[in-house]
């Protein structure tokens, strides 16, 4: 299969529309339509079910899509690579990260980046819960492996990296504090940590709602917290409730703290981040595909790694656009 007949026909499998499908690939949609006929009498089996109001993929489609996106992602990354490598990535990116499991990734991110590119270097840093995406924007930072969400007109969020559940953080002896999993519904009347002012009030509020899905209020603590270490401390006082990812039993496991899922709260996601004006900075190209090559490797139990889409940055930046 040729080059441009696999990337028409993932295309599709994402769009499942023939106008937006042509419309991303700037073709027409009547060649949209032959390519994929094209395709089909090679294989001998149709591979989208198309009616007037639908486009679906059948199990064979399927199945050709499942085995050819890896070769894909891979094409894309052999070519972004090579373009790297005949552009000379050169000087030093600086790379915050927010939590331990972040920094592991990035750390390991930094040898393979540093690998590639013998004339770029890596400079790692620390973000915290205070600082949200201050660091990008005071120039201490050029990319932040960070939890999200993060909705700046300044700055591009790329693919997301990982994707694990909610915990919350309760003191041992809280009444929620043996079960397994919670609702957001039940923790009516619990009081979460705050944080700064600096921290944008639409990241504080997903993560730390105000009110149950019924109504009932969900106070916050007076103090806010600017660091995790802060949050848990004022847990294990008995004062409040922090959320969290996966990785909290594993980095906070002590005899005054408890960890149970949120079972119907939306997943903690981290992403990467970096300032709008450097869409097109190679080394920020570079570190990213790198960062998902080794984060399925360090993911905790729980988490899940995201395969990035092969032109990921490029799709976060056309988003930016449209917004």
């Amino acid at each position: 299969m040729e080059r441009a007949e696999m990337e028409t026909f993932l295309t599709l499998c994402e769009e499942l529309h023939f106008g937006r499908t042509a419309e991303r690939l700037h073709v027409t949609t009547g060649l949209v339509s032959r390519t994929v006929k094209r395709i089909e009498r090679r294989i001998g089996a149709p591979l989208f079910e198309r009616s007037s109001r639908r486009v679906a993929l059948t199990a064979v489609g399927e199945g050709l899509r499942e085995d050819l996106q890896p070769l894909w992602d891979g094409i894309g990354r052999a070519l972004r690579r090579a373009e790297l490598a005949g552009s000379g990535v050169t000087g030093t990116l600086t790379v915050g990260f927010m939590g331990a499991q972040n920094g592991r990734v990035v750390h390991a991110a930094r040898a393979v980046f540093e690998h590639r590119n013998p004339h770029g270097a890596v400079r790692v840093v620390e973000t915290q819960l205070h600082q949200h995406a201050e660091q990008l924007r005071d120039g201490s930072a050029d990319l932040l492996l960070t939890t999200l969400p993060v909705d700046e007109p300044d700055l591009t969020v790329g693919a997301v990296v990982s994707r694990g559940p909610r915990f919350l953080v309760l003191p041992a002896g809280h009444r929620l504090a043996d079960r397994g999993t919670v609702t957001l519904e039940e923790l009516g009347g619990e009081t979460f940590v705050d944080l700064p002012g600096g921290v944008p009030g639409y990241f504080v509020d997903f993560h730390m709602p105000r009110r149950t899905p019924g109504g009932r209020a969900i106070a916050r603590h007076g103090e806010p917290c600017g660091t995790y270490a802060e949050a848990v401390a004022l847990v294990a006082a008995g004062r409040a409730t922090v959320p969290g990812d996966g990785q909290l039993p594993l980095l906070y496991r002590r005899p005054d703290l408890r960890f149970v899922r949120v079972g119907d709260a939306p997943p903690v996601e981290q992403g990467l981040v970096w300032r709008s004006r450097d869409d097109a900075d190679p080394r920020v190209r570079a570190f990213a595909d790198a960062v998902h090559e080794v984060a399925p490797a360090l993911a905790p139990p729980g988490v899940a790694s995201v395969a990035p889409d092969p032109v990921s940055i490029a799709a976060a930046v056309a988003a930016r656009g449209r917004r």
